[in-house]
């Protein structure tokens, strides 16, 4: 590396400022160069095998030791009809089985209040619940275990016959009553159902973040520094619950996809991909401490070098001594 920036520096290698996609492109950057560069982009999006200099980002999916830096405006927000028939399902089971007190019901407050202390716990829309997990688990294999334990609540013979009961209005106004395990049970399986929906859209989702627009720079980090300066995440976005996980997403969608940024250093590798993105390795500016670290080490081989040399032309001269004597030994010796 040190060779490489030798022979660009020789061949006039220039320190660039730029502020605007425009400076840069007219820049003509090349190996070697210094860059400084501030402007406004958006994390990449790392991408299953894709390249990149820190595998442990505190932003995944995104990664801010590159930007990718261009004109085009800032992607929308992700938006999944899936997701939000997961989160109308879910918050319907919260809603009926843990009931706020300004809920509007269809059940007058003395009854409820009369169940409530006799320890069970009531659904008072199990019709909607029907027709919400429908409407997720469209699917014959979805929701398996959910699906099962809805038609027993409903006391029918198939899920095909629940829905279509509860598609004809007949299930308007039914009320369930289940005993506390039998609620808690019910609320476990949604949440265990819905849950692999939600975290597939979240992936899929961030995959899709991953479409910038033709042209532009990306703009990577050679140490994998962060080239933002944006507060971290306290937990890793995987990390969080499932249903959690794809707000998560999209408050770190809003932050990253169009923030400022800063970055600067020696390029190290150019190349223009087929999108027609090109792309800047940037190595960080030696500090005055490398540069002290550097020279000491330069001056350290120095020396070594040179003893060793010596040691070799002292080897070299006793070498030549000894042949000077046994040649005169063999003229003696043939002489006499």
């Amino acid at each position: 590396m040190p060779f490489k920036f030798t022979l660009s520096w020789l061949k006039g290698a220039q320190t660039i400022e730029a502020t605007t996609v425009d400076q840069l492109a007219k820049a003509h950057v090349r190996i070697g160069d210094t860059l400084r560069l501030t402007g406004t982009g958006m994390c990449n999006i790392r991408t299953p095998g894709s390249w990149s200099a820190k595998e442990d980002s505190p932003f995944l999916p995104f990664d801010c030791s590159q930007i990718v830096w261009n004109d085009a405006p800032p992607l929308p927000l992700p938006e999944s009809d899936i997701v939000s028939k997961a989160t109308a399902l879910m918050q319907s089971v919260q809603r009926q089985l843990h009931p706020e007190t300004d809920d509007d019901s269809r059940v007058s407050p003395a009854l409820r209040s009369a169940i409530q202390k006799s320890g069970m716990v009531l659904l008072d829309d199990f019709g909607d619940i029907v027709l919400k997990t429908n409407d997720l688990c469209s699917a014959k294999d979805d929701c398996l275990r959910l699906k099962n334990a809805l038609v027993n609540l409903g006391n029918t013979r198939n899920w095909e016959a629940l829905t279509k009961r509860a598609t004809a209005g007949k299930l308007d106004g039914v009320n369930v009553l289940l005993r506390p395990v039998s609620a808690e049970s019910l609320e476990n399986l949604v949440t265990t159902s819905t849950a692999p929906f939600v975290m597939r859209e979240t992936s899929r989702a961030a995959q899709a973040l991953n479409s910038p627009a033709p042209g532009g720079f990306l703009i990577a980090s050679d140490e994998g520094s962060v080239l933002v300066n944006q507060p971290w995440p306290a937990v890793s976005l995987y990390d969080y619950p499932a249903h959690e996980q794809w707000s998560e997403l999209r408050r770190l969608a809003g932050m990253l996809m169009h923030t400022p940024f800063h970055a600067e250093g020696i390029v190290t590798n150019l190349f223009t991909d087929a999108n027609g993105t090109q792309h800047i390795n940037l190595h960080r500016i030696p500090t005055a401490a490398d540069c002290g670290a550097i020279w000491a080490l330069r001056c350290c081989c120095c020396r070594c070098w040179d003893a060793w040399l010596t040691t070799a032309y002292r080897r070299c001269v006793v070498i030549n001594a000894i042949a000077s004597v046994w040649k005169r030994f063999r003229n003696i010796t043939k002489a006499a």
